[in-house]
């Protein structure tokens, strides 16, 4: 999945591939992969809430209140199926 021609939900995909947010101990708050990516968490947060409801990420609330999120499997597949 080259960045150039990419969604801004694929870009999410992409962007938490690229960092490694593949697991609990990684996983990103909204707030900063829009940072990241340069958009309003809210507007993450809607992509984030899709993609999970798709099964391309899971979340967990931490110790802290904060919602965190990364790439589940299959996340990872349609990210590297992009690739080929």
């Amino acid at each position: 999945m080259a960045e150039e021609g990419v969604s801004p939900s694929e870009q999410i995909l992409l962007t938490m591939h690229n960092l490694g947010v593949m697991r609990q101990g990684v996983a990103k708050a909204a707030s900063e992969l829009a940072q990241i990516l340069q958009r309003t968490t809210d507007d993450v947060l809607d992509t984030l809430n899709r993609h999970e409801a798709d099964g391309y990420v899971e979340s967990f609330t931490d110790e802290e209140g904060t919602r965190r999120f990364y790439l589940t499997a299959v996340g990872i597949i349609k990210v590297c199926s992009s690739f080929t």
